[in-house]
């Protein structure tokens, strides 16, 4: 089936990418960050124990809901470009992940009354999980219909009310009554009105609406069931590596870490959300050229943010941390994180030739593979510079023993090789199914990301204060720290040479 052309020329499509960019960047960095905002709150209200419920919470609702959606998101987004009913097929894939939503919430509120009459879980805790992993279900489907539609006001409206108005609820709820139980009864409230704000912006009709696109979609998106499994497994499967090998204290550090390193990565989501929709719909004759230009621009906008992060890193370090972190280890291991963001940012644009080709699960492969990647080598990494588990994680903090910062530095390290793998297998499939073909500038960008991610996690190993290999003098510190500064400018000289260049190619 044809595609639909967007403009005759890629200029229009450049201009949207530009405007756009910006909203998806406010959109995605408050539905990836924005809670960090709201966290801090919860922690002194609730408590060390009955926030470590409220969090646990959390972290089910957002994975249940991810895996809910079932890659219906990415099929939606390309069905809805695919011929002239493609606006409705899309409306019918969305109201397919509400009704699966509703059969999600149906389910999961008998299991969980099940399992409380058995003693095994507090309902009153749960019981809201369930429901909020549902009610975040149908708000995906409204933001992917937003994304399809280019219409980046509504993804925005549906990331703030969904993140920092359903916490802000949980805060207003848990000041009367202090308890998690509370905290997630109220959240799970504001998510509800959230999933209803989804329904108004998106519009969805049911699956018989358009039965036979429903059906293909469905069986293209179930690799990607898997396929998302596995992405939250390199997401944050890094940080339970951590807590296994090497002890909590080291797994907190790992967490400051990778929340200030993923600042990068969470601009290349925004620049994907942004760019995705334009691809799909640019006219085929020139989408895959058209493709590598903007990608081979906005592959350098992220190295570039990923350098300014890497040389800024003890300083972003300082502002969230106290002194009884390693500073040093958690430095470089932030400095090592920020590399991830340049691979997946190749990865995205590889993603959107195999799935336009219908080969989902070439993905699937990919992200498996990349998983593998992910424990072979954090296990094999920390054996090799690391102490025993449990040893210098749990003596943690300034002064840990052993080598603790070069532990955690080589699980980032393994992080970043298993989106490199995921990214070179993404790329040879898309070689495989479609004209996409990065240009020459593509790995020397990868390569300055890797080397700057090097060159800083190393100064901050061996200079840094708290480091476990500092023995360096207050003067080989200090030129350090003239150094990152002097780099740090360097970063904002190169992004004001290129940033012309960029808009230059971004429209047209």
């Amino acid at each position: 089936m044809a595609s639909t052309p967007a403009a005759a020329s890629g200029t229009p499509d450049g201009n949207r990418l530009g405007a756009h960019s910006l909203a998806y960047l406010v959109g995605t960095a408050l539905q990836g960050l924005g809670v960090l905002l709201v966290l801090p709150f919860a922690t002194r209200l609730l408590g060390p124990a009955e926030f470590g419920r409220v969090a646990t919470g959390l972290v089910a609702v957002q994975l249940v809901g991810t895996v809910a959606a079932a890659g219906l998101p990415q099929v939606l987004l390309r069905e809805h470009h695919r011929g002239s009913d493609g606006p409705r097929a899309a409306r019918a894939l969305a109201g397919t992940m509400v009704l699966g939503a509703l059969a999600l919430g149906v389910v999961g509120m008998a299991a969980v009354a099940a399992l409380g009459a058995a003693g095994r879980v507090v309902v009153g805790e749960w019981l809201p999980v369930v429901v909020a992993a549902a009610a975040l279900t149908v708000v995906v489907s409204g933001q992917s219909l937003s994304r399809a539609r280019l219409r980046p006001s509504g993804f925005v409206l549906l990331a703030v009310a969904s993140t920092v108005g359903a916490h802000l609820c949980g805060l207003v709820a848990a000041r009367a009554v202090p308890t998690a139980e509370r905290y997630l009864l109220a959240y799970t409230a504001g998510l509800l009105v959230s999933a209803g704000l989804a329904l108004l912006v998106g519009r969805p009709l049911p699956p018989w609406a358009q039965p036979d696109r429903v059906r293909a979609g469905l069986r293209l998106a179930a690799p990607l069931l898997p396929q998302a499994a596995a992405m939250l497994a390199l997401l944050m499967g890094d940080v339970l590596l951590v807590r296994v090998l090497l002890g909590d204290v080291a797994a907190g550090e790992y967490q400051v870490a990778l929340q200030l390193g993923n600042m990068p990565f969470v601009l290349a989501v925004a620049c994907f959300n942004a760019w995705a929709p334009l691809v799909l719909s640019h006219p085929r004759e020139r989408r895959w050229a058209w493709t590598a230009d903007t990608g081979t621009a906005l592959l350098t906008v992220v190295v570039l943010g990923a350098a300014g992060v890497a040389a800024l890193a003890p300083w972003l370090v300082d502002l969230v941390t106290s002194t009884a972190f390693d500073r040093g280890a958690v430095s470089a291991t932030l400095a090592v994180i920020t590399v991830v963001a340049a691979a997946y940012m190749l990865y995205q644009g590889g993603s959107l030739a195999v799935l336009d080709a219908e080969r989902t699960g070439a993905l699937l492969v990919a992200a498996l593979g990349a998983v593998v990647v992910l424990v072979v080598a954090a296990v094999v990494g920390v054996r090799l510079v690391g102490p025993a588990a449990g040893g210098a994680g749990d003596a943690g903090g300034a002064g840990g023993a052993g080598d603790a910062g070069a532990a955690l530095v080589a699980v980032a390290v393994a992080k970043v090789l298993a989106y490199a793998t995921l990214a070179a297998l993404t790329t040879r499939s898309a070689r495989s199914v479609s004209a996409l073909r990065w240009p020459r500038a593509v790995p020397a960008l990868l390569a300055a990301s890797a080397a700057v991610g090097a060159a800083t996690a190393a100064a901050s190993l061996l200079t840094d204060p708290g480091t476990t290999a500092s023995g360096a003098s207050s003067g080989a510190v200090t030129l350090v720290g003239g150094a990152r500064l002097v780099a740090a400018a360097l970063v904002l000289v190169a992004t004001a040479l290129v940033a012309p260049r960029v808009v230059r190619t971004l429209r047209g």
